[in-house]
């Protein structure tokens, strides 16, 4: 239960020396209480709190009520940051005073007083079941509920159609239709309201929130996905046309430029042209190889050819009808004395020395080895 301090019980008087007897001391530079009545149905007050700062308890009264404290503090981390009012602890047309007291260490905190007239204070609900009916001439009207007290209230209603990019405002006061004298059947449209306390019940600067959106028209003329990739399309070809218009136009005049986005392609053709023209096909002297060079590559010594004979197998019977050597048909080598004799056979005793005497005149004297 929160503590109540009655006029002239005595129990006010300790309370008042005390805020006056603190008054002088320097105020905290804490943000100022914000209080807000949603709907008229209840209200917060709430402050922020920084590092540093006490945490604050928060003390009400209506103009020379007795003060009490918040019973219902709204908290964060652990410490005070606001105030929840019923709707029976609301008055309107009344001044409306809070008090916040801190502690740091032995010193007190007490921030400035602050008065509140709370008509001033009201954030509406926004308006609800809005409906759209036709009318004549090709004309609709827009209905709502208000959210509380229809002659205190004044309007913003915004629509568009689905062709239009911005949306268009109107303004109404305590009405709850808008007529809207002609449209087109063949659009689709969307309507929002939100509602604030007009100048003859408050001077408040809250606006509800926007209601929930209500359409009417042709269903079918909301954009599908295939008409959002042709827009599109339709948007970026134009731009990468004009895009690659200026890039080609600065290839052109930057060679530097152009060599490196458009390299030139060698003309392999051309470069055999000198082989031809300066050294008459010579294909060494065109690749520049010195002539040192291509004598290393020559052979720097001579191996001479060693000849091997071996006389073929014969059998004992060739040996006792034909001779040693009469099986073979002709000489393997012959000498420049060698005669045929008997029948045009090799003299077995001629045959090894004209083999040694060929052998030697072809490997010049050298023995092989």
């Amino acid at each position: 239960m929160s503590s109540s301090y009655f006029l002239g019980s005595g129990e006010l008087f300790p309370f008042i020396c005390l805020l006056l007897l603190h008054s002088a001391e320097p105020n905290a530079s804490s943000e100022p209480v914000k209080c807000i009545c949603y709907n008229s149905d209840f209200m917060e007050c709430t402050w922020s709190h920084s590092d540093g700062e006490p945490n604050y308890t928060m003390h009400y009264w209506y103009a020379s009520e007795p003060a009490q404290e918040c019973g219902s503090y709204i908290q964060q981390d652990g410490y005070n940051i606001g105030c929840n009012f019923t709707k029976d602890k609301i008055r309107e047309f009344v001044n409306f005073h809070v008090n916040r007291i801190g502690i740091i260490g032995s010193e007190r905190v007490i921030p400035p007083n602050q008065t509140f007239q709370l008509q001033d204070q009201v954030k509406p609900n926004p308006p609800t079941n809005l409906t759209v009916n036709t009318t004549t001439n090709n004309g609709i009207s827009l209905s709502w509920e208000p959210p509380m007290i229809q002659h205190c209230l004044q309007y913003e209603i915004k629509y568009k159609s689905n062709k239009d990019k911005d949306w268009q405002i109107e303004s109404l006061q305590e009405q709850t239709k808008f007529p809207v004298p002609s449209v087109d059947p063949k659009k689709l449209y969307t309507f929002k309201v939100r509602a604030k306390i007009n100048n003859f019940c408050g001077t408040t600067l809250f606006w509800s929130e926007w209601s929930s959106s209500v359409t009417w028209g042709n269903l079918d003329a909301t954009e599908t996905p295939g008409d959002t990739r042709l827009q599109m399309c339709i948007t970026l070809i134009p731009g990468l046309i004009i895009l690659a218009l200026i890039l080609l136009v600065l290839i052109l005049k930057n060679e530097k430029l152009k060599v490196i986005i458009i390299p030139k392609i060698p003309n392999p053709g051309r470069r055999f042209d000198s082989l031809f023209d300066n050294f008459g096909g010579n294909f060494q002297d065109w690749l520049g190889v010195p002539k040192d060079t291509l004598e290393g590559f020559k052979p720097i010594y001579h191996e001479n050819a060693c000849l091997v004979s071996e006389p073929p197998p014969y059998s004992k019977e060739d040996t006792q009808q034909r001779g040693p050597w009469q099986h073979l048909e002709r000489p393997v080598f012959l000498g420049k004395d060698t005669v045929p004799s008997n029948g045009g056979g090799v003299q077995p005793e001629t045959l090894f020395i004209d083999v040694v005497r060929l052998a030697e005149s072809n490997s010049g004297g050298r023995e092989c080895g």
